[in-house]
């Protein structure tokens, strides 16, 4: 970790979010809620149906298409015990895609709620001819099979799996929340919780984007429980959770042919794995690792590697591209525990869309690591002027600083 880098304090991240804030449903409908234009000084309340007249036309929109999966399961003990068991992922560390298709059986790391009431034994859950089966392989660790092993385990998890809504969301998940916890452009399972400012958009307003010029780009980060997680005690004691990043060779080459548009991310888990990128790429410059289509960073590469000299978005973006080419085309697959704090610079973005965070919270940080305005002061604005925060909540503008 730099020894030169001054680390916030935590309470620099604190604020008043009142419960009733907190928005428990998303809007009637995907558009209908409200933006906060914070590109300037100028705070504007404006709609999030503005959002194709705010940014140039010829931006690239760039969006995380992970998507969410039931993570959620219910059993009851015969002794009445109720018991959660949280998905987290596929052991022994297997690929999401491979393990949403696995029939008959499927180990997996979880949590456990209520485990002191299942120390041994099998638990049992019973959903229109379903039988569901979890037996503990482990204090972390289940294996699931199920009786109709014609059915994949993306299939079960349809049948008897929850939405997992965020724990400050405090109500049971609704059969809604199937559909309006998840993006429109979701397409790639492997999160537990939805990149939030994809929430807003609906197919007419993305054809409508498309027509005036707008192009997107797709990656994709497996967004984990860890992000609900606040920072307790010092910002540079915390430990930032790791999530697993991929992007085809076809989307790399997309960016590079709009290497020069500015470009929009939705959301701080976009923002995250495009730097996350570019780290990859830096690292390999300065010649800390060899060239891989394999990504690893670790949390504090924001810091250590950047104090060595940037190379430009455009340098960066080729050399990825040239890697995934000598790899038959591959594009990247990888880790991140990338750790965005303020003072060093935010390479990939120019606009960033994302919804309003919690206090205390790593994406907090990513908000003001990258924003030209203060965030304080456009907290203080949505909280003034009726905005609804969180997931479900309303989204804000910002431009890089």
């Amino acid at each position: 970790m730099s020894q030169e880098f001054s680390f916030p304090s935590i309470s620099d991240y604190d604020y008043d979010l009142p419960a009733e804030r907190i928005a428990a449903y998303p809007t009637e409908r995907r558009g209908d809620s409200l933006l906060l234009n914070a590109t300037t000084q100028h705070f504007q309340k404006q709609n999030f149906n503005d959002l194709p007249n705010l940014i140039p036309a010829n931006t690239l929109m760039v969006f995380n298409e992970t998507r969410v999966i039931p993570a959620r399961l219910h059993f009851q003990k015969s002794t009445g015990a109720k018991i959660e068991v949280f998905l987290l992922k596929p052991l022994p560390d297997n690929d999401f895609q491979v393990e949403m298709t696995r029939k008959e059986s499927s180990e997996w790391e979880v949590l456990i709620r209520n485990a002191a009431k299942w120390k041994s034994g099998l638990l049992q859950l019973r959903i229109d001819g379903l039988m569901l089966v979890a037996e503990r392989t482990g204090q972390n660790s289940v294996l699931f099979s199920w009786s109709k092993p014609e059915m994949s385990f993306a299939a079960v998890l349809a049948e008897a799996g929850k939405v997992p809504l965020p724990p400050y969301i405090r109500r049971e998940s609704e059969k809604y929340d199937l559909e309006r916890y998840q993006t429109v452009f979701a397409k790639r399972e492997g999160s537990v919780a939805a990149p939030t400012a994809g929430l807003h958009f609906n197919d007419e307003m993305m054809a409508l984007m498309q027509n005036q010029g707008v192009k997107f780009a797709r990656v994709s980060l497996d967004v984990g429980i860890g992000t609900f997680r606040p920072v307790k005690g010092e910002v540079k004691d915390h430990d930032m959770h790791k999530e697993t990043i991929h992007i085809t060779h076809e989307e790399l080459e997309n960016m590079y042919q709009n290497i020069e548009c500015p470009w929009l991310f939705v959301g701080t888990t976009t923002l995250r794995t495009m730097e996350s990128l570019y780290l990859h790429a830096l690292k390999i410059h300065h010649k800390l690792i060899d060239e891989s289509n394999h990504i690893f960073i670790e949390q504090w590469d924001h810091l250590q590697v950047k104090a060595k000299g940037l190379i430009s978005k455009k340098e960066a973006f080729e050399k990825l591209l040239a890697i995934s080419i000598k790899n038959s085309n591959s594009g990247f697959i990888g880790d991140t525990s990338l750790f965005i704090l303020k003072g060093q610079p935010v390479v990939t973005a120019d606009l960033l869309l994302t919804n309003f965070h919690q206090p205390s919270s790593t994406l907090l940080m990513l908000v003001d690591a990258f924003a030209s305005v203060d965030w304080k002061k456009a907290y203080d604005f949505a909280l003034k002027n009726n905005f609804r925060f969180l997931s479900y909540g309303d989204a804000c503008l910002f431009k890089s600083n």
